[in-house]
């Protein structure tokens, strides 16, 4: 394996970080208390919860927490979010451990790493959602970094867990599934459970990774791409978000927050709001979602709920929002269409246009190419740090500050308990 230099410990210091922040907000949802209460019944700590939970499943209920509530991040080149998929199970098994830090953030390049380089080397069928596929080889690797397994038992490992992703529906969300949340969590209790079943001696296909993720789960496999995923630092190519909902959405709320800016528009003087985007972001047109899930996958209630309530933060998708009346009323006015041209754009450009038409004849346009926290265009550290405050001050007060430095810098802890001693409510 190769050694990792320390700008990319850096900036995966501030992934984990901002990941950490997710699960705690995560926590606070209706559905993961009523999880924890059920299935936390004692074993290692959960990061975020007052209770205890068998490694497995406190990989489980961290990862359905990281994506909860849709602040985690995203990889652009690997088609999904791997630091959730890497970083929950490498939480269980370091509370199982009590490694010290620097193992801990390794792990989670680690799995990271593996993970992506799956996603960039397949093509993952139409119909499926990336989270719980590839992810639960960047699980299995996180984990077997943490158990100090050499590179042939790893491969071993990662094979195994090939056959245990999740055949997963990208309309769940679209529709109001909020089990699309749960794929997370399964792939990294899978995951877990992967290095578990290797060291007991089960065995996975041999050379399965291009098998599954080729033919099974994808519909095709590159392997010279695969194999160039070796040298390639994913990791420094994640994005971050500032926003409670879908990656998609958030090129017209960066149109709107920019016109908004220029000029404040009574919601009433709205006649329409028109949207031009590449072929997936026009999938998420949705105007009357019927769960808080399908409103973060929903460009036309993003920006409504944006527009009427200041903001796109977790409440302003909560089911009161969803059932305002008056945001129902103003995502109806708000109309989505694929331009193919655009998406022949991609992956280079991702552009949204977006046409605020006023009921006296004005039409204000703006395009957007990319979004406030992609790779090029990060987010200053101090908007991050904010984002963490957002998230984390509601359970734990004042203390996020000192919860922020050691998220930050993970490899400075001697052990990892002083981590979840810290994070516990």
């Amino acid at each position: 394996m190769q050694p990792i230099p320390q700008p990319v410990r850096d900036h995966a210091g501030l992934i984990l970080a901002d990941t950490l922040g997710a699960i705690l907000a995560g926590h606070r949802e209706p559905e993961l208390r009523a999880m924890t209460a059920r299935h936390a019944t004692g074993g290692v700590p959960l990061l975020g919860a007052a209770a205890a939970a068998a490694p497995p499943m406190a990989a489980f209920l961290t990862g359905l927490a990281g994506t909860a509530v849709e602040l985690d991040e995203g990889n652009y080149p690997a088609g999904g979010h791997p630091a959730i998929h890497a970083i929950a199970p490498a939480l269980a098994e370091a509370a199982a451990r009590d490694c010290g830090g620097e193992a801990l953030l390794t792990a989670c390049i680690r799995g990271y790493e593996a993970g992506s380089r799956i996603g960039q080397a397949m093509r993952l069928r139409p119909a499926a959602h990336p989270h719980g596929t590839w992810g639960v080889v960047g699980a299995a690797a996180a984990v077997a970094s943490l158990r100090g397994h050499d590179a042939a038992m790893t491969r071993r490992v990662l094979d195994l867990a090939a056959s245990l992703g999740l055949a997963t529906s990208a309309t769940a969300s679209l529709r109001g599934g909020s089990v699309r949340n749960v794929y997370a969590g399964a792939a990294a209790q899978n995951g877990l459970l992967a290095v578990d079943l290797a060291e007991a001696g089960i065995t996975g296909e041999p050379g399965g990774i291009p098998v599954v993720f080729g033919q099974v789960i994808g519909e095709a496999w590159d392997a010279a791409a695969y194999a160039a995923g070796a040298g390639r630092w994913f990791i420094l190519e994640s994005f971050l978000k500032r926003q409670a909902c879908c990656r998609e959405t958030q090129g017209a709320l960066e149109a709107i927050e920019a016109l908004l800016a220029e000029a404040p528009v009574a919601p009433e003087a709205i006649a329409a709001i028109e949207v031009e985007t590449f072929h997936s972001a026009s999938l998420l047109a949705e105007q009357a979602p019927a769960t808080p899930i399908a409103g973060r996958f929903s460009i036309p209630f993003a920006v409504a709920t944006r527009i009427l309530r200041g903001d796109a933060w977790i409440e302003d998708f909560a089911p009161e929002a969803i059932a305002d009346p008056a945001i129902r009323a103003l995502a109806a006015r708000v109309v989505l269409r694929h331009d193919p041209a655009l998406t022949a754009r991609q992956p280079g450009e991702r552009v949204c246009r977006l046409a605020l038409r006023l009921a006296d004849g004005t039409v204000r346009r703006r395009e957007v190419i990319g979004t406030p926290g992609d790779p090029d265009r990060p987010h200053p550290e101090a908007a991050l740090r904010e984002k963490f405050r957002r998230c984390v001050e509601p359970g734990f007060g004042a203390r996020w500050d000192e919860l922020w430095a050691m998220a930050r810098h993970p490899d400075r802890l001697p052990r990892a308990a002083a981590l979840f001693a810290a994070f516990r409510p």
